[in-house]
This record gives structure tokens, C-alpha cells and sequence, in this order.
């Protein structure tokens, strides 16, 4: 588990985080995925740049989140955040300039097509209001007449002679052949199984998961003492920081994690 330390008075928060980092064997792109930021949101809040983000409430949740994820204590952080000139420079500076968390430009074409289409929709529907369901004139509607059939002559009615009953013999029911008849079986079909995945935390750690498709199932900071269980369409992928701090078992099967740990961070695939 890495200590944690107070930054040197000559050493800005964004340099300690930086240090951190590196020290834990941490990229820009893992740091941005955990907290789903931008990498440049990421390299500004390193370069303490704080004209190109958000503002101070976004800078200081931020900060705090991304020294817990590298298990710094963010209150010494926030005493040395200066907001002073980059503030200043954050309230005068073009909109344009800021770093979205999409990382998209602005499309203002895009913009005015959608709200044409809005008010060409809003306007048709109006025009149907106003004008009503149409109605089928009187005039057009057509009567036609059945004839009636006239009534069939009353039906002669003949004597039926009745012959009196003829025995018979009953009928020998042969026993059917059981033996001839099967069943037919039809096999289930077995749902598709779910990878287990069961983790002991003896201090804390951060782990994401992701399964066969890509799709994160698990992503959090856990803490000494911890024991978590994610299931997921395998293979799993996984990265976990301060591998040591974590008992890791797939399949009911322990996977030693120092095998691929570089600088306490491991990144694995399970199949």
C-alpha cells in the first residue's frame, strides 16, 4: 500500500498527483478512465492549469477524487489550490477555449438544423389540430337494399318405418402395442454461464472489470477488509491498483497477481 504523504510546501497539488502517478506505474488514460475525464482535463489539473476547466467547485471534486484514487489524502491538497490569476483568466477566457468533458467542438450548424426541425414539427401539428379529423359527407354514402327471398312451400312430411334393432356382435379390441410408442425428449437449452469473480481486500485498492464485450461491470475504490463478488460474461478483463493489497479468485480457482503486477498495478485477462 503506497503511504501517504503531505506534498513539500514548494510542491503544488497538481505536481504531487503527478508523482503519485508515475510512482504507481499509472498512465494519463487510466487515470482519465477511472474518473471519466479527458486526458487534457487530466494533464491540466497536473500542469495546476485551472483556466481550462470547469471552475473551482469542478477543480476541487477533481483533485479529491483523483487523490483517492491514488490513495493520497486530498485535505493537504486543498490547502495548497490557488485559484488566484487562473480564475481570473478562467472568467475572461472564450467559451470556445474551455475543455469539454466530450472532447467534441461545437457544431453550430448542427444546432440550427435541429431547431428548424423542431418548429417545422411543432408547426404540423398544429395545422392537423386546427383543421380536425375529416369528416365523410352525406352525400356520398351509399344505401344498398338485399332482397328478401320469398318463403319455401311448407315441406311434405313422409312416414319413416322404423326396422326393428339387429344384434350385433361386439366388436374384439385388440390391446394396442405400447412398446411402439416413444416419447420424445426435448433438451433444454442451458443458459449461458456467468464467470465469478470473488475478491478479499486486505487494504485498499481500486479495480475496474470489464466483460467479454467491453462493457465495465465493476469500478470502485475498496477498503481494507472489503470482500467483493462480480459476475460477468468471461473473458474478464481487469486492472487493479495496489495489487498486493488484494486476494484475487476466478472460477473457484486463486489467480496470483503478482505474475502480473508492474509497480502494484496489474492488469490481466481472465478467460
Amino acid at each position: 500500500m503506497v503511504e501517504e504523504q503531505a506534498p513539500a510546501p514548494s510542491e503544488s497539488a497538481g505536481a504531487r498527483l503527478r508523482r503519485e502517478r508515475e510512482s504507481q506505474g499509472l498512465s494519463m488514460f487510466d487515470v482519465a478512465r477511472a474518473l471519466r475525464l479527458s486526458e487534457k482535463q487530466i494533464a491540466a489539473l497536473e500542469l495546476d492549469d485551472y483556466s481550462k476547466l470547469p471552475g473551482r467547485t469542478f477543480v476541487r471534486g477533481f483533485i479529491r477524487n483523483y487523490a483517492r484514487l491514488v490513495q493520497l489524502d486530498p485535505e493537504p491538497l486543498m490547502a495548497h489550490l490557488s485559484f488566484g490569476q487562473e480564475e481570473a483568466s478562467h472568467q475572461i477566457q472564450a467559451p470556445s477555449q474551455k475543455i469539454s468533458f466530450s472532447e467534441h467542438h461545437a457544431k453550430p450548424w448542427l444546432k440550427w438544423l435541429m431547431m428548424a426541425f423542431v418548429i417545422v414539427a411543432v408547426a404540423s401539428w398544429g395545422v392537423l389540430e386546427w383543421l380536425g379529423p375529416v369528416q365523410p359527407k352525406q352525400g356520398m354514402v351509399s344505401r344498398t337494399t338485399v332482397p328478401v327471398a320469398p318463403p319455401s312451400p311448407a315441406l311434405t312430411v313422409q312416414p319413416t318405418v322404423v326396422a326393428p334393432p339387429v344384434a350385433h356382435e361386439p366388436a374384439i379390441t385388440k390391446p394396442s402395442d405400447t412398446s411402439a410408442a416413444t416419447d420424445t425428449v426435448v433438451p433444454a437449452v442451458p443458459a449461458t454461464a456467468l464467470a465469478r469473480l470473488t475478491m478479499t481486500f486486505s487494504g485498499r485498492a481500486w479495480v475496474e472489470v470489464r466483460d467479454k464485450n467491453g462493457k465495465i461491470i465493476h469500478s470502485q475504490n475498496n477498503t481494507a477488509g472489503a470482500d467483493q463478488v462480480v459476475e460477468g460474461e468471461g473473458p474478464l478483463s481487469l486492472v487493479i491498483g495496489s495489487a498486493p493489497n488484494v486476494k484475487l479468485t476466478y472460477k473457484g480457482q486463486p489467480v496470483d497477481l503478482s505474475a502480473f503486477a508492474k509497480a502494484d498495478v496489474a492488469r490481466l485477462t481472465l478467460e
